[in-house]
């Protein structure tokens, strides 16, 4: 759909200044291309094991979903390059303000260096999640047939010019289809096999489990109580006290959750109106990353139960205005 040689231009030859990323299966590098339309170009590493499979499901997993919160897939490069070796390309829509993940470092540094952060507010984050769930419940109840991403994580959260979170990087997403068992649908994966991310990976995948909108749903989960805590479920503070994020969490829930909230997110002015929002986000949080798959609940409650929050977040903010 586009050639090797617009795409070397697009990115002055792949120079490492336009160079935005490393994926487990390419690099991603910023650039413009003819028509000037700003682009990310993801570059497949073609000597990598799996790089094939990965190009295939990107496309087959975009190739016919369309929604306002997920990156767009603009066009594909499959060709030779300048040494006529295999070239693989996905270009998608380029996005400014970079994911999610680079945010959360970004706060965590410079709470550690003493610096001004770049504060986002209570109902900023807020907006961000009902992003990202409003992706996934598409993907999982809107499409004819679901999209498992399989590899949900912050550096997958990307954000645009005005703070609106798409999900991106379908590398590892999968198809589910309904296999006919007698009189039973068994739904089955379009791929045996599962890859991910430490951290997010739900649990049942380590026992062989099939990937499964369940899945998803444990890596939105994680994500969302990263994205209110500050804190990775990687984090080394946790990981010594032999502590998961969730049962750090659970540990304060309801009643102290203030206790484990990310201070940048309280507004002094209004603490308590935004205690009882906090409960509610961190409560679907737990929901969502429930230990076992039918302990969790769906990615169409998880976003009616955000965007409900978000809506007495807003009033109790108006209320206090005409006060």
């Amino acid at each position: 759909m586009v050639s090797y040689d617009e795409l070397r231009r697009a990115t002055d030859n792949f120079g490492r200044e336009n160079l935005v990323g490393d994926g487990g299966f390419g690099s991603v590098y910023r650039g413009k291309l003819a028509d000037d339309t700003a682009v990310a170009i993801k570059v497949l590493n073609v000597g990598k094991t799996g790089s094939w499979s990965s190009f295939l499901a990107e496309c087959k997993a975009l190739r016919n979903v369309k929604h306002r919160n997920l990156v767009k897939l603009i066009t594909t490069c499959s060709s030779v390059d300048h040494k006529n070796e295999d070239f693989w390309a996905l270009v998608y829509e380029f996005l400014p303000n970079g994911s999610l993940a680079d945010r959360l470092q970004h706060w965590l540094q410079a709470g550690k260096d003493g610096e001004k952060r770049d504060r986002l507010t209570l109902l900023q984050r807020l907006n961000i999640a009902i992003d990202i769930a409003s992706a996934l419940d598409y993907l999982h109840h809107g499409c004819q047939v679901p999209v498992v991403h399989c590899d949900l994580k912050p550096s997958n959260i990307l954000l645009d010019q005005d703070m609106t979170a798409k999900v991106g990087d379908f590398g590892l997403a999968r198809l589910l289809i309904e296999q006919m068992a007698g009189d039973h649908k068994a739904p089955i994966s379009s791929c045996n096999f599962i890859k991910g991310s430490i951290g997010y990976i739900p649990p049942e995948y380590g026992v062989g489990s099939k990937p499964s909108i369940a899945g998803d749903t444990y890596s939105f989960g994680v994500m969302l109580l990263q994205l209110f805590t500050g804190k990775s479920p990687i984090d080394e503070g946790l990981m010594e006290s032999e502590q998961s994020l969730m049962g750090w969490v659970r540990s304060a829930y309801p009643g102290e959750v203030m206790e484990v909230v990310d201070p940048d997110v309280v507004s002094p002015v209004k603490p308590e109106m935004e205690e009882q929002c906090l409960v509610k986000i961190l409560g679907v949080g737990l929901w969502c990353s429930a230990g076992s798959p039918d302990g969790r609940i769906s990615m169409r409650d998880a976003l009616w139960n955000l965007q409900a929050a978000r809506r007495d977040l807003v009033a109790s903010y108006l209320r206090r205005l005409k006060q």
